[in-house]
């Protein structure tokens, strides 16, 4: 039940000084007390239906001396309304919108499964994972038995790269519900991304039984298209079926944008599926990254780049990609100081990219100081090596060259080459 307050007073209205409740309170102390000792004195002759109604009374009145100077109790919020407008929000695709005011009513609606699974959601599509991850316990903790809150945990997780984590999630959300097409969806990115190529295939065909129109299982089967069976045109009809089934998603537009970009090489179709996410929602982290690096390496615009991804670290600052990238821009620029701090901030928060510390050598090599140089591109090619990156190992060795440094097994007389600009 939902109440309302009421208003205390309007505009212009004087309080009087003498409060009528505690004079009530003054006049009606002395009456309790001497009608107690009387009834005690009397007790013998007042018969028991004269008993009963006095000390009715009497408790009545105790009680209402007891509240008398209590403060009325709070109101309950009414989060009807704030329901209703998040939902339009979030059906007309302007998810910020509809997050912002999902998470203002999170307290009156503790254990609403749809609300919590759509901040979390919300939180995910524009990048901020660390928050999702939070957002996303809290949905388990308002239904534990609601597959989907356990779905929902597990593309976080798997987004954040603990696929370990994601596997098991999505598993105990399968327990809880083998038709969940959603969870099956999750759960077989998660096996992509471990490298169960035909795992993840099984699975995510058995969701598509479950459910045809699970936009979840066609956009992980436009992934394993991609990036499993190379078939590229499959992928983006995959992509292209799921976005229509939600265009009011973000991450759907950007699937179709990054496919458009860097497997068709087409930057214009990318930036218009890219230009109506941030229309919609201007804070979108993810694809203002992706807006900055289609400027960047498909278009060769620095100073467009420059200015989404600006924005982008305004609205996260703790952005890896686009503090990577925002560096590698301001180098193209000749801003190496700004450059440089880009580049730590990137490296400050963790990245893992040998291409950051590749590209915060080489910023060092112009600023002039070699000895800050050489730890970053050692670091290059430690993370290149791991990862496969050759082409950044080898930058980074030719780099070292220049600061009249050979790590063992990179001959003098090895080629140089450049890295792409790519992040």
């Amino acid at each position: 039940m939902y109440l309302r307050t009421p208003k205390r007073y309007t505009r212009g209205q004087k309080r009087s000084p003498i409060s009528l409740r505690w004079l009530w309170l003054w006049i009606l102390t002395p009456v309790v007390v001497l009608a107690g000792v009387e009834i005690y004195n009397r007790r013998e002759t007042l018969g028991p239906p004269v008993h009963q109604a006095i000390y009715g009374v009497l408790d009545s009145a105790q009680h209402s001396l007891a509240t008398a100077g209590a403060p009325p109790p709070p109101p309950t919020q009414d989060p009807r309304d704030q329901l209703e407008r998040a939902a339009a929000d979030w059906r007309e695709g302007r998810i910020e919108a509809a997050l912002n005011t999902y998470e203002s009513i999170l307290d009156a609606v503790p254990n609403d499964l749809q609300t919590h699974y759509r901040v979390t959601l919300g939180l995910a599509m524009e990048g901020s994972l660390d928050a999702a991850l939070e957002a996303a316990e809290r949905t388990i903790t308002a239904d534990p038995l609601a597959s989907d809150a356990w779905a929902i945990r597990a593309m976080v997780l798997d987004w954040s790269g603990r696929y370990g984590e994601a596997i098991a999630s999505a598993l105990r959300a399968v327990e809880l519900k083998s038709d969940n097409a959603r969870a099956l969806a999750f759960l077989a990115e998660a096996y992509h991304d471990i490298g169960q190529s035909t795992l993840a295939l099984e699975t995510v065909n058995r969701a598509l039984e479950i459910n045809p129109d699970s936009f979840e299982a066609l956009r992980v089967r436009g992934v394993l298209a991609w990036e499993s069976e190379f078939d590229f045109n499959a992928a983006r009809d995959y992509f292209e079926q799921a976005y229509e089934l939600a265009p009011n998603l973000s991450y759907l537009a950007i699937d179709l944008a990054l496919i458009n970009f860097l497997a068709f090489q087409d930057p214009e179709e990318a930036l218009g599926y890219l230009r109506e996410v941030v229309e919609t929602n201007p804070r979108n982290a993810r694809a203002l990254f992706e807006l900055g690096r289609v400027y960047y390496s498909g278009l060769g615009d620095p100073n467009q780049a420059l200015d989404y991804l600006t924005r982008c670290v305004e609205v996260n600052p703790n952005n890896v990609l686009c503090q990577g990238l925002l560096g590698r821009v301001q180098m193209a620029l000749d801003n190496y100081t700004l450059a440089a701090e880009a580049l730590k901030r990137a490296i400050d928060l963790g990245t893992r990219n040998p291409r950051h510390y590749l590209w915060a050598g080489r910023t060092q090599i112009a600023l002039g100081s070699c000895p800050a140089a050489v730890p970053l591109l050692e670091q290059s090619i430690r993370l290149g090596t791991e990862t496969g990156d050759t082409e950044a190992v080898t930058a980074a060795q030719d780099n070292l060259r220049e600061c009249s440094i050979v790590l063992p097994g990179a001959g003098a007389e090895a080629t140089p080459e450049t890295a792409p600009d790519e992040g």
